[in-house]
């Protein structure tokens, strides 16, 4: 089997990140597996023997882009047969998969990681992608349930993979009790892009009410993003921005992971939660809004508290009670390590990859 994806991920032209690793993994899968995508610069190179990253270089004009994309894809799919196109976007560049595999007569995968901005015209794209996929691949149980119940897809064409993450078992779990602090304080982390979904504002709204409680509390954000700014703005104007620390993309976000004392994730919509599953490895107690893997992995009460989305008085009740009550900690703690215990293994979740494919391919 050939496969081209048409990707998102521009970190795939670096050979040595987390993307291109999983590239090559997804390579040894199947006879060939080419990816297409826009950068910093033309590009061709080649991560194995199996596994070619073609590189378009992007421009500021959006269609222009777009277009780029739509003849690189034919020129490569001329050039040699490929049975099945993957796409990580349910929106314009499914649109494009989809006129793709009509052309060419092949299969069709679309991947599922949320519904971010789901509104006009992207409602209309996804809906119509949706319908023409022969496979997708959606991270979550609740991914599947929306398609189903909103979208009508039917449920035979849907593959549920989680976002694998690399658990270290050999090291033994939770790896948090390796790190040890010699302060009093307690740390909320918090790690993602700082973009209007993940309701990072909500947090330090909160944090103004916590301090007032306890002024040994600290708020760490870890990511960065179009927000970046607009937060940290927002932070200086509360009264309380020296409890908040800004740190930015980190390379070793284990070294935060391992001296947090409890994680936040308080998104308005999401597909996965791929950090939650790397908080609770270290076990962290976890505040989840109900979203993604929550109720599905993270359970509310058992491997963390789960809260209503943008509900910022159940927030601050939730951290009131992880900071107050330690056996509550280590309760949620442990039980969010066992809960991604149970998550599929790297073989297991590649095997889920080749199945859709193949679903894809058979249709």
């Amino acid at each position: 089997m050939k496969i081209l994806n048409i990707s998102l991920d521009k970190d795939v032209i670096d050979k040595n990140s987390a993307v291109a690793q999983r590239m090559i993994e997804y390579g040894r899968l199947v006879d060939k597996f080419t990816i297409l995508i826009l950068a910093d610069e033309n590009k061709e190179i080649s991560l194995s023997d199996k596994v070619k990253v073609i590189a378009i270089k992007k421009s500021f004009c959006k269609i222009y882009n777009f277009l780029r994309l739509k003849k690189q894809a034919k020129n490569i799919l001329k050039k040699e047969q490929h049975e099945v196109i993957t796409v990580q976007d349910i929106y314009f560049l499914g649109w494009l998969a989809v006129k793709l595999v009509r052309k060419f007569k092949i299969g069709l995968e679309v991947q599922v990681h949320g519904f971010e901005k789901f509104w006009g015209i992207r409602k209309m794209l996804a809906k119509y992608v949706l319908k023409n996929a022969d496979s997708i691949r959606a991270v979550s149980q609740r991914l599947r349930q929306k398609m189903v119940q909103e979208f009508g897809v039917a449920e035979e064409k849907i593959t549920v993979a989680p976002i694998y993450v690399d658990i270290a078992k050999s090291t033994g779990l939770p790896l948090r009790q390796l790190a040890d602090r010699n302060d009093s304080k307690f740390i909320f982390l918090t790690v993602g892009r700082l973009v209007p979904v993940k309701n990072i504002k909500m947090q330090i709204d909160a944090m103004k009410n916590i301090v007032a409680k306890n002024s040994n509390v600290e708020l760490w954000i870890v990511g960065d993003g179009e927000l970046s700014q607009k937060l940290k703005v927002q932070s200086q104007k509360s009264d309380v921005g020296d409890k908040i620390k800004f740190l930015g993309w980190q390379d070793d976000i284990e070294k935060y992971y391992s001296q947090a004392d409890a994680f936040l994730l308080t998104s308005n919509s999401e597909g996965w939660g791929m950090a939650v599953v790397e908080a609770a490895q270290f076990g962290l107690p976890i505040i989840i809004t109900d979203v993604g893997l929550a109720g599905e992995v993270i359970k509310d009460s058992e491997g963390g508290i789960v809260i209503p989305v943008e509900d910022q008085e159940e927030l601050e009740k939730a951290m009131i009670k992880i900071i107050e009550d330690k056996n509550l900690r280590e309760k949620l703690g442990n039980g969010a390590c066992e809960a991604i215990k149970k998550l599929p293994t790297k073989e297991e979740t590649l095997e889920l990859y080749k199945q859709s494919w193949t679903k894809a391919l058979k249709r």
